[in-house]
């Protein structure tokens, strides 16, 4: 003991990863406490089978560098910009309450000289966002009390480390004007040179090695790394230099793309575990029988520690009108406190300004702050979520339904990442990408051909986590097939690729793509793409005269929009004088906010020239399109694409042509079959509404009274089942929703039940309270794919707009199924 196997030890550690989480949620704490438990428990001050040697801090010290890399790709930067002054007052008082409460406690309770109480203070300040990765699980990262704590969180922890660099030199007699300018003129420089060269080595690489998934992913990991290792040459901690290389590559990895899922997974299910076990590892219980000064320092440290990041959080909620939920998942974020502390601490210790009992007290309050601020966040941040769910549930809006048709392998990949740039945040609608096949005596075999063309794509598709139903479709035109199975699945978007080769077509794209604008009423986007879609810097969005004026224009330029969001890139819009004033209104006007620019035509006749001249590198150009016969439509606009074609070769072209009839949030699509669809899955027999005790047993026997009078189903081992299941293995498919599972002899296809409760259900390993329930129970020799089958449809149910919010209020089941 300690392990020295190098086997033995990775095992272990895989080991601990794997089941601490399990065992945390089952006492209904945070994933993060079990690890930091973890590291407690099995480290060199606990049972000792684990040492925190060289390789346990590098791994940690990796993962801490994750956090803070993947918090800075995540942060939405237009959002970010509009809530700088918010994280310039939360970060102001994040510091100074502390500073203020440890110079303080430091001087007059232990009689500290000014230097050393001013690093105690420090340590207080500064704080690790060590719960990010659980804001992330909660889909809470772009929410503005998320952003707001991480702005806060640079300025607190750069002001930190600043007083500490400052102690550090004047210990040292080194306190004078070239400290000074060394130490800022470094800081600018760096700063500058990072800023300045990784967008563009980044650009570089993901221009060049885009089909490399392993390249592309290798190249972003280095360019963290060294930006980080460059930030502790420029005087400043390695943690702000990941935060900067995510900041700088923000734009160039798309949230919903495979390199970010792939950043996540490596970092949370192998980098940051490690960086949680070894926090724990620096706990030493022993320490805490040094003595009675040993406790003070504790109690106070601790104390300081909890009420200061508290009282910051509720001054800075109070003046900003934040609600109660989002000052406690600031608390959450902000009160923990790690890497900054513990390196003050050791520099404090090494200048013979602290002692044995401060260094005590650095772990002890490393301890206690990393267990209250996991479960504050998991607390505060459940709620935000449910509540953000129940709202964006109740909103109705209507989904975006992308329907992609694919004809080419090559092509797959690049219309692939513009669908998911196309969906909205939180969408939970698949994507349906169709293969048209031509009525023939050889049909079969195309067919055949056609499956694996889209089993390619949806092995791809598989790495982003995106829901993806490809469809074969026989018929005896390309453009009829496609129209039909968008009318059928009632698609929004027709998503479509053009390869460029149409300049000897006398019409816009050729007789497919035409014929699909020309008879279609959805939003079409038609796109020519050249370059990855990850390194545009700008879109430039063209508005012919009297577009706006469409009726459904908005929707276009909302699509425009989100994929400006998704790229992160700037918006630049091209109007034609007489217009500019209402156009560049109504787009600003629409959802979601960018940031835009607009540059105005004196006439349309020159649009192409003034196009081509406006162009850049990375910039992709969209033109708002119009049909033939629509108030907007000219001549010019069906010569457009050809000419841009040819005129811009090597650059992102798409043409939106906006839908014919906008969709009703209020009427629905879906409500056109509400009945049906709820009755068939429901039935009236097979739901019981409000059941007034939060027991899962009392609700199964209302429930099953006349189904079981009807079916003879054995009743006392199907509900002791689907009880037993609902205590010990609970399947929360939403936060607040469980399905519960079970095979019985007695029915003879797949049945779904459905039970809301008054109050939450009392239920011990549920993550949130959940009073609405689904039970499903199957054949016993049920056909697999009859099962999966069954599960994509409740999936589409309970994903539907209102749904939810309807089930949890309905008393019967008529009000259920009602329009």
């Amino acid at each position: 003991m300690p392990f020295t196997d190098p086997v033995l030890i990775f095992a272990s550690v895989m080991v601990l990863i794997l089941v601490s989480p399990m065992v945390a949620r089952r006492l209904r704490l945070p994933d993060i406490v079990g690890l930091i438990v973890a590291g407690m428990v099995f480290g060199e001050h606990g049972l000792g089978l684990l040492a925190r040697d060289d390789t346990m801090k590098l791994l940690g010290q990796v993962g801490l560098l994750m956090i803070m890399f993947l918090a800075g790709l995540e942060i939405d930067l237009h959002q970010a910009k509009q809530q700088r002054s918010h994280s310039f007052l939360f970060g102001m008082l994040t510091f100074l309450f502390p500073l203020a409460l440890g110079i303080a406690g430091g001087k007059w309770l232990f009689g500290m000289a000014l230097p050393p109480a001013l690093l105690l203070a420090s340590m207080f300040s500064s704080h690790t966002l060590l719960t990010f990765p659980s804001v992330g699980k909660l889909q809470l990262g772009k929410t503005r009390a998320v952003i707001t704590t991480i702005g806060g969180t640079i300025l607190t922890d750069v002001l930190a480390l600043l007083i500490l660099a400052v102690v550090s030199a004047g210990s040292k007699g080194s306190l004078d004007a070239a400290f000074w300018f060394g130490m800022s003129s470094k800081m600018l420089v760096y700063t500058g040179l990072v800023l300045l060269l990784a967008p563009p080595v980044g650009r570089w690489f993901l221009r060049h090695f885009s089909d490399d998934d392993n390249l592309d992913f290798i190249a972003i990991l280095a360019i963290a790394f060294t930006v980080s290792y460059l930030a502790h040459v420029a005087g400043l901690e390695p943690i702000i230099g990941a935060f900067l290389a995510g900041l700088t590559l923000n734009s160039l990895i798309p949230e919903k793309g495979a390199l970010m899922r792939k950043l996540h997974f490596v970092g949370n299910a192998l980098f940051i575990p490690f960086f949680l076990l070894s926090i724990g590892m620096l706990v030493n219980i022993e320490l805490l029988w040094q003595g009675v000064d040993t406790w003070l320092i504790i109690l106070f440290m601790v104390t300081v520690a909890l009420f200061s990041k508290w009282l910051a959080a509720r001054v800075f909620g109070f003046m900003l009108k934040y609600s109660p939920d989002e000052q406690g998942l600031i608390f959450g974020l902000s009160v923990n406190q790690a890497a900054a502390t513990l390196a003050a601490a050791l520099v404090g210790y090494d200048l013979g300004l602290f002692d044995d009992s401060i260094i005590t007290g650095t772990i002890a309050m490393i301890a206690v702050t990393c267990f209250v601020g996991p479960v504050m966040t998991e607390k505060y941040g459940r709620r935000l979520a449910e509540r953000r769910m129940l709202d964006s549930d109740a909103s109705g809006d209507f989904p975006h339904r992308i329907i992609i048709p694919i004809h080419s392998r090559s092509r797959s990949k690049d219309i692939l990442d513009l669908a998911l740039f196309l969906r909205k945040d939180g969408s939970h609608e698949p994507l349906y990408p169709v293969n048209v096949v031509f009525e023939s005596p050889d049909a079969e075999r195309e067919i055949a051909e056609s499956e694996k063309l889209l089993d390619h794509l949806v092995m791809n598709s598989l790495g982003v986590d995106v829901p993806m139903i490809p469809l074969v479709v026989i018929d005896t035109n390309v453009a009829g097939g496609i129209l039909r199975t968008a009318r059928e699945k009632r698609t929004s978007i027709l998503c479509m690729l053009c390869d460029g080769d149409i300049l000897g077509y006398k019409k816009r794209f050729g007789r497919t793509i035409d014929q699909v604008i020309d008879s279609s009423t959805q939003l079409v986007l038609v796109s020519r793409l050249q370059q990855p879609l990850s390194t545009t810097q700008r879109i430039l969005l063209v508005c012919p005269p009297l577009c706006h004026l469409l009726p459904e224009v908005s929707e276009a330029i909302g699509v425009v929009k989100t994929i400006a969001r998704q790229s992160g890139a700037k918006l630049r819009l091209l109007l034609v004088s007489d217009a500019a004033n209402e156009q560049s209104r109504l787009v600003k006007k629409c959802r979601p906010p960018v940031d835009m620019t607009v540059h105005e035509l004196p006439v349309w006749r020159h649009v192409r020239s003034a196009i081509v001249k406006a162009v850049s590198a990375n910039d992709w150009v969209v033109v708002l399109a119009a049909r033939t016969g629509q108030i907007a439509w000219q001549p010019m606009l069906d010569r457009l694409p050809k000419r841009l074609i040819e005129a811009l070769p090597g650059h992102n072209l798409s043409f939106i042509y906006p839908p014919l009839e906008a969709p009703d949030p209020h009427e629905n699509h879906e409500e056109l079959i509400v009945d049906d669809e709820i009755s068939r899955i429901i039935r009236l027999d097979q739901a019981v509404f409000q059941v007034e005790e939060g027991h899962i047993r009392q609700g199964l026997e209302l429930l099953f009274k006349p189904f079981l009078q009807k079916t003879g189903l054995d009743a006392r081992r199907l509900i002791d089942s689907l009880t037993a299941s609902a205590e010990e293995t609970p399947v929360e498919l939403l936060p607040g929703l469980i399905l519960l599972h079970e095979h019985c002899p007695e029915v003879k296809q797949s049945e779904f039940f459905l039970i809301t409760f008054q109050n939450p259900l009392d239920l011990p390993l549920l993550s949130t309270h959940c009073r609405l329930v689904l039970v499903l129970l199957d054949p016993l020799e049920q056909d697999p794919v009859q099962h999966l089958a069954a599960l994509n449809e409740l999936a589409h149910l309970i994903k539907r707009p209102g749904f939810i919010a309807k089930a949890l209020t309905a008393s019967n089941w008529q009000e259920l199924v009602q329009n």
